[in-house]
């Protein structure tokens, strides 16, 4: 009885060979490289759909509001940082209508990386509108960082 295989030059035991085409590995290893630099220009540079990665949020003190000719819009007098303002930094304003009370919150946004020529100096005031769902009335405006109420201003005269 011969030891080898049943037919010459077939091996009968091993399983067929399943390779994957060669350009498999380089669309994996490009998808990969595409995910990192996604990631990488999100949290450095501050762009693409992960750019809250490569922002920072740093909340403001306000000082004081004003009401407007429209009913339910309401301008925030908003302390600057010591730092002062960049030209791409953004004032956001919160609102939260609870009852007989509206309750306020206001932030800026600027990107982590980087260094900016300043525009404004810290301690000026800027403005920042504010929709309320209803109008105003005679609710209390209260800042959320201390639960105090924020004084009135002289209504916009624009």
């Amino acid at each position: 009885m011969p030891a080898g295989p049943l037919l010459p030059g077939v091996r009968e035991f091993d399983r067929p060979r399943g390779r994957r085409p060669a350009w498999a590995g380089w669309l994996i290893a490009c998808g990969i490289a595409l995910v990192g630099l996604v990631v990488v220009a999100g949290f450095v540079g501050g762009v693409g759909p992960l750019r809250v990665l490569g922002l920072s949020t740093t909340p403001l003190d306000t000082v004081g509001y004003r009401t407007t000719e429209d009913a339910t819009l309401i301008q925030l007098a908003v302390a600057l940082p010591a730092s002062g303002l960049c030209r791409d930094d953004a004032i956001e304003a919160v609102v939260f209508e609870r009852g007989n009370r509206v309750e306020v919150e206001t932030s800026v946004t600027r990107a982590r990386n980087g260094s900016c020529a300043v525009t404004s100096i810290g301690g000026d005031v800027r403005w920042a509108d504010v929709r309320l769902a209803a109008p105003l009335g005679s609710r209390t405006v209260i800042r959320t960082s201390d639960r105090e109420p924020v004084p009135a201003e002289d209504p916009a005269t624009s």
